[in-house]
């Protein structure tokens, strides 16, 4: 009596994966080497209401198809003028934060040497009232 019991099924085959390329265009290009140039230069679109952007060179630009394009170009100028001065008041307040703090830095050592000078000045009072 066999310890193992054969079956009629045949046996389980594992499902490859699939193609993973952006699209059916790609697939003819999978054997060449060009995919992964082809997708690194592939166009991206996005279409949000009335709004169309592409990315192009790392960034996104207005399609000029869209319907508003240049209203949001002009917003995108002015929020670009407010976001530079605010990081210039942003810089200016750090460099004041670190002139205050020199000069507490500055007080607080004067202050220091103060209360030392002080110090032997009592201790020398103290001493001569004992001496006398």
């Amino acid at each position: 009596m066999p310890f193992f019991k054969r079956s009629n099924k045949p046996p389980k085959r594992r499902l490859d994966a699939g193609n993973t390329s952006l699209s059916k265009s790609n697939l003819s290009l999978a054997g060449t080497g060009e995919l992964s140039e082809s997708v690194n230069n592939a166009l991206v679109k996005l279409k949000l209401g009335r709004h169309e952007l592409s990315f192009q060179d790392g960034e996104w630009i207005a399609e000029p198809g869209s319907q508003s394009s240049s209203k949001d170009g002009a917003e995108v100028n002015r929020l670009q003028m407010e976001n530079s001065q605010l990081k210039e008041e942003n810089n200016y307040l750090k460099y004041k934060i670190e002139v205050l703090l020199d000069m507490m830095a500055a007080s607080n050592a004067d202050l220091n040497v103060m209360e030392k000078e002080l110090d032997t000045l009592q201790s020398q009072k103290q001493g001569r009232r004992v001496a006398k």
